[in-house]
């Protein structure tokens, strides 16, 4: 994908491939934040691909166009444009960067001295999680399918790390009413598209989601 290199400042059609081929500039180093961005995507529905046997780039999907945009700004500059396919789903995908080569393992889960931050549950969250009312409660949990056995151990114990008391299945993690509440408060403001997921009221979870 294009756009401006910005140690030569000039524009390529293919900024990775500049990048790749240049003798004078090379691939834009990654900020922590973007780093986080990158686990919280990959933790939740993103993957990783390089269809050129070039250094992999990073793509999701969604139906909720602003949920990507959000997450297209916490990529920054490594981010490219938003797409939409024939099944009216909105993709996105970055720059081909060979920093994104280290984490080809987080394809099945993430490593075992994985660390959850803010920054990367919320992404992960946003993309993954959602809230459950059991049977006729009128509290919520928050809950992740996730049918792989070594990536529900891992989040599993990455919530457990932050002091969550974690209720796993066969298919799936969960949080107890109380620590739903606590989580989301952890996690702070609601993200743009998925509003919804952060309503404590099944009502107000319906009527926003409806909305999206």
């Amino acid at each position: 994908m294009g756009g401006v290199c910005h140690q030569c400042d000039s524009e390529y059609q293919r900024l990775a491939q500049h990048w790749s081929r240049s003798k004078r500039c090379s691939f834009r180093d990654l900020s922590d934040a973007q780093h986080e961005a990158i686990r919280g995507c990959l933790v939740g529905d993103g993957n990783l691909d390089n269809p050129n046997d070039g250094p992999p780039a990073l793509r999701l999907s969604s139906m909720r166009r602003t949920h990507l945009t959000w997450i297209r700004d916490q990529l920054g500059w490594l981010a490219c444009g938003i797409t939409r396919d024939d099944a009216d789903a909105y993709r996105l995908r970055t720059l081909s960067h060979p920093a994104l080569g280290r984490y080809w393992t987080w394809m099945d889960s993430p490593p075992s001295d994985w660390t959850l931050t803010k920054p990367s549950a919320r992404i992960w969250y946003a993309c993954d999680g959602g809230l459950v009312w059991p049977g006729s409660s009128t509290q919520p949990r928050a809950t992740w399918t996730i049918t792989d056995d070594g990536k529900r151990q891992a989040c599993d114990q990455a919530l457990a790390e932050q002091g969550y008391e974690v209720m796993v299945w066969d298919r799936g993690l969960a949080l107890p009413f109380a620590e739903t509440e606590r989580f989301l408060q952890w996690l702070g403001d609601p993200t743009p598209g998925s509003a919804y997921k952060w309503a404590l009221e099944r009502e107000e979870y319906e009527r926003r989601r409806e909305a999206v």
